[in-house]
């Protein structure tokens, strides 16, 4: 049933999978996992420590979805693992909590899931995107208040808006698709433009970065966080948004100056915002979660059954691949090969 030690490899779990057991045992067929599940940050480094400790070094690691009480996964949770690991898997689409280019330097993969979160996340922009619209969240609260429609100002409908994108990779594809099917028009920004073909499957318009301020109803932000994209949405790009637009955030909270959104947001420049993300992670600016102006979610896009499921075989599927051909399937870095003289 098991191999010689020397062939086995030794991997590292932070968390158990929810709906993924069969690719868990799978796994576990091929390796020796050793996994454990932290509430805290602190509970993560000592947890990580302790297990090489007692097991040895790793030839892997992972850490599955949920992750906000007890991230990042950075050098003090990482540096038990070198020398010797190679692969550092984790859940989502985003990888901005884990050091990819130190992982590289160390001779390590970096590998996420980019598929798993894409329609769930999507379904959560539309959501969003209607409730700040029809202003559903305020109605909601003035309904439990026992006063029927006292306050409430009539709402915009989404037919013949233009629906702003900034960002268009898998998710905001997908929000393409779905937005279209309620009349909005879309329009969109990325670093490198759609084909033609492409384009025309989505029915979406390439503009410039001024011209997506310029000309969106609604700006749904779907870019990664990226030294570039930090602070993006700050107060001189609101200024040049259309008077009384709406933004949803589905995808980092830094990438908007929070500071510049409440401004905005006070003077009504930006009539309602969506956010599903902040800065302060899992403790927000209370500004936003006592607005009547925002619709707030606690970074819920992907928490469904089936995208966790998704997500927790692709996380494992990184592993697996990994300790079968050396390489995960969705390597997000360029680890540099170390020669065997420099190995201490």
């Amino acid at each position: 049933m098991s191999s010689s030690p020397q062939t086995r490899k030794r991997v590292l779990g932070i968390g158990s999978p929810r709906f993924a057991h069969t690719e868990f045992e799978d796994l576990k067929q091929i390796a020796d996992v050793f996994w454990f599940t932290p509430e805290t940050h602190p509970q993560v480094v000592d947890g990580v420590a302790r297990l090489v400790k007692e097991h040895g070094p790793m030839d892997a690691a992972y850490v599955l979805f949920g992750t906000a009480n007890y991230g990042p996964f950075m050098q003090d949770v990482l540096g038990p693992l070198f020398p010797g690991c190679g692969l550092f898997a984790s859940g989502g689409a985003g990888y901005d909590d884990v050091p990819t280019e130190w992982l590289a330097e160390h001779g390590a993969y970096a590998a996420n899931t980019p598929t798993a979160v894409t329609s769930a996340t999507a379904d959560l922009t539309l959501f969003l995107t209607l409730s700040v619209l029809r202003n559903t969240s305020f109605a909601e609260s003035v309904l439990r208040q026992g006063v029927w429609r006292d306050g409430l100002e009539l709402a915009e409908d989404p037919d013949g808006k233009t629906f702003g994108i900034f960002g268009m990779g898998a998710i905001g594809k997908s929000v393409a698709r779905k937005v279209g099917m309620l009349g909005m028009r879309v329009v969109y920004f990325n670093r490198r433009r759609l084909g033609e073909e492409v384009e025309k499957e989505l029915n979406a318009t390439y503009v410039s970065e001024d011209d997506l301020l310029a000309q969106s109803d609604v700006l749904s932000l779907h870019c990664p966080l990226t030294q570039e994209t930090t602070g993006w949405l700050n107060a001189e790009r609101i200024a040049k948004m259309k008077d009384g637009s709406f933004l949803v955030n589905t995808s980092r909270g830094a990438v908007v100056d929070e500071q510049a959104l409440i401004s905005a947001l006070e003077s009504r420049k930006i009539r309602r915002a969506g956010l599903d993300v902040f800065v302060n992670e899992p403790k927000p600016n209370e500004w936003f979660t006592k607005s009547p102006l925002v619709t707030v979610l606690p970074h819920w896009g992907a928490f469904t059954t089936g995208t966790i499921h998704r997500g927790e075989r692709e996380v494992l599927d990184n592993v697996k691949q990994f300790v079968l051909t050396g390489k995960p399937r969705y390597p997000v870095n360029n680890p540099v090969k170390k020669s065997s003289a420099s190995s201490s």
